[in-house]
This record gives C-alpha cells, structure tokens and sequence, in this order.
C-alpha cells in the first residue's frame, strides 16, 4: 500500500513538472474581471481565474506580460490604476495566486517586460495624457518608482537590454506628439529612467512600439494611415533610421515577431478593412516589408485602438497566431486562432468575456 502510495505521488509529480514546463497562454477578459488560461496543443481553455481579485469590474483589465521564467504575470487594471503580480508557476492545470497589488499614480494599461541583465523589470505605461512611466523590479514584484518624463508622453512601451551601456533601452510611443521617445533604465538601479533620445514621426501617431528579437528593429504601429514606421538601433542603442512602411489596411495596433525575427505580424482593424492580420517580411535591420500574405479575422473587431496593449501572441512553437480584441468597443467575447502554416483562421475559442491581453510562456 506504501508502496502504491508513494508510485501515486511520483506519477503526480511528474505529470505537475510537465504541465508547469509546457508552454501555455494568459489572457484577461477586461469586462469580467478575470484571467484564463490556455493550451496551445489542444486549445482548451480554463474557466474564470480570480475572478473579483483583480480590482473592480468597472476598472477594466487591459495588458498581461509574463516574466521570462514563466514563473509570473502582471496584469494591469486601468481605472484602478493598480497592476496585480500573479503566480502561474505551477503550470495549465495548477488555480494561479494573487502574490501582490501595486497601486500606481496613473492609470495603467501597457506593461513590457525584458531580460538580458542582472536585474529583470517591468515597466508601465498610462493609456491616457500623462508623462509618467512606473519600474517594478521582478523579483518579489517590488515598485521601485514613477518617473515624471515631462513633456513626453508615454502610452504604450516596448524595452530591451543594451549590453555596450549595461542598462535596458525603453521605448516609449507618444500618440498625442506623433513621436518616440527613448530612455534608459541602468541594470540594477533604483528604478529611474533617464532621457536619452526623441525621433518625430508626425503626421503618424503610433498607439504601439514593438521591438524585434535582436533588438535592432522597432514597429510602430500607426493609427488612421495605411502605412507602419520602422525605427533602427546601432551597436550603440541609438535610433538612427526611420523608414515608413506602406500597408494595405490602415489603423494598426499591435504587432509580434516571431522568434526568429524574420517575420512580423501586423494587427489592424480599420472601418473599410475590417480586422486584419498583415504577414511581414523582416531581412534586417529597417528592413520591413508586406509579405503580400493578408489575414482576415472573423468575427470583425471594432475600429478603435487600445494603447500598448498587445492583443496578439504567438504559441510558443510558433505554429498559431492568436488574436483577441484590438479595442473594447465593437469587442468579441472569443479569441481568433489562426494557422500560420495555411495563413488562414481556422477556429473561434469562446471565452468568458472581452479578452484584450494575450501573453505566452516559454517551453
């Protein structure tokens, strides 16, 4: 009987270290105010996760990011400014666990997460008119600090480490000045961001910034023109290249690479387009182009964009392409699969209220 006991719990412990290995997704349902899980393999879906945890229903959760050992998630509730650290170490099937709330002075909505130095960090961003940007530290999701970056607005983030200045590169879009900003966050500090440089992109005002796998490529997403802008870093982290991009649709607001930086996927939801996935091409650094590959999801999403909120994710074997809710208003209560093999949807995941962020872990 020991004996069988002792098999039982070998058998769990092995079947818990693969579930918590696998790669798996997080999403918040802004409207319900609850996270789900999902498997890529089999595209199941857990139930609501805390669900009355995550703050108030009426706030709205918007972003989740998740740390680099797959260990975490940070979530962001807009209206309660608040960014709750949540612990999905133990896998799909394991309930996650509230670890913290960090109470912020603005109003959150992007959050970006880097590795490459000593220290790990999260930053975040206001989805509205403020110049400030907040830096938690990730182990024991501790806030270090809000920076007031002054006539520079931030509504959405992207960052990466720049080894040569051993400090993370953090970008900022600047919707209401039709610009980026960069700033540098020194690797172990104590949170502060210091300014670095500014590149103006006017008339286009990106609601988005994503930043390639080498770090020498930025996408901006553009509202309102059919075109992309593509920023380059040099060997010294500094932008020194601009190319606009001409894309069929207008209205972009997320964007992924994949792991291997030679692709792009480009979201966009315009009123004559409808909601677009646009296949690019990536040869190098600046080097961005349409694949001429053009996706269409259905059901259509609506016509506005969510600032920095990062809306589509690839599975981590790169084999699915998923998208959620690009804004609020015009929302789906489902999540669009979409295989990157045919470049073609091929399911609809219903989910338990309007999903926006989307995030995967690694295997």
């Amino acid at each position: 009987m020991k004996r069988l006991a002792f098999m039982m719990f070998l058998v769990l412990s092995l079947v818990c270290a693969v579930s918590a290995n696998d790669g798996f997704g997080v999403f918040v349902n802004s409207n319900t105010n609850n996270i789900q899980f999902i498997d890529p393999e089999t595209n199941e879906t857990t139930g609501p996760l805390l669900a009355g945890q995550l703050g108030s229903y009426g706030g709205g959760l918007f972003d989740v990011a998740i740390t680099p050992d797959g260990k975490q998630a940070l979530v962001s509730n807009f209206g309660d400014s608040k960014v709750f650290c949540i612990d999905i170490s133990g896998g799909f099937n394991v309930p996650p666990i509230l670890l913290k709330t960090i109470k912020l002075p603005f109003f959150a909505e992007d959050i970006a997460i880097a590795s490459g130095g000593d220290c790990q960090y999260a930053v975040v961003t206001d989805g509205g008119f403020s110049a400030r940007a907040a830096v938690i530290r990730l182990d024991c999701c501790n806030y270090l600090k809000t920076t007031n970056l002054g006539n520079k607005y931030a509504n959405a983030v992207d960052i990466k480490y720049c080894e040569r200045l051993d400090a993370y590169i953090v970008v900022f879009a600047d919707y209401f000045q039709g610009a980026v900003h960069i700033f540098t966050l020194p690797d172990c500090g104590d949170g502060s961001l210091v300014f670095r440089q500014t590149v103006k992109m006017q008339p286009f005002r990106p609601v988005n910034v994503t930043i390639s796998p080498d770090g020498k490529t930025v996408i901006a997403a553009i509202a309102g023109y059919s075109c992309c802008v593509v920023l380059c870093f040099d060997d010294h982290c500094w932008l020194i290249s601009k190319k606009i991009v001409a894309m069929p649709f207008k209205n972009g607001q997320s964007c992924v690479f994949n792991k291997a930086g030679d692709k792009a996927y480009y979201l966009s939801n315009s009123q004559t387009g409808g909601t677009k996935v646009v296949v690019l091409n990536v040869t190098g650094p600046c080097d961005v182009s349409p694949s001429g590959i053009n996706i269409t999801v259905h059901p259509r999403r609506g016509t506005s964009q969510l600032f920095g909120v990062d809306t589509i994710a690839l599975d981590p074997m790169e084999n699915y392409l998923y998208v959620t809710n690009p804004t609020l208003s015009g929302g789906t209560a489902g999540i669009a699969v979409i295989d990157l093999t045919s470049n073609a949807q091929v399911a609809s995941i219903p989910v338990y209220g309007i999903p926006t962020g989307i995030a995967f872990t690694t295997i």
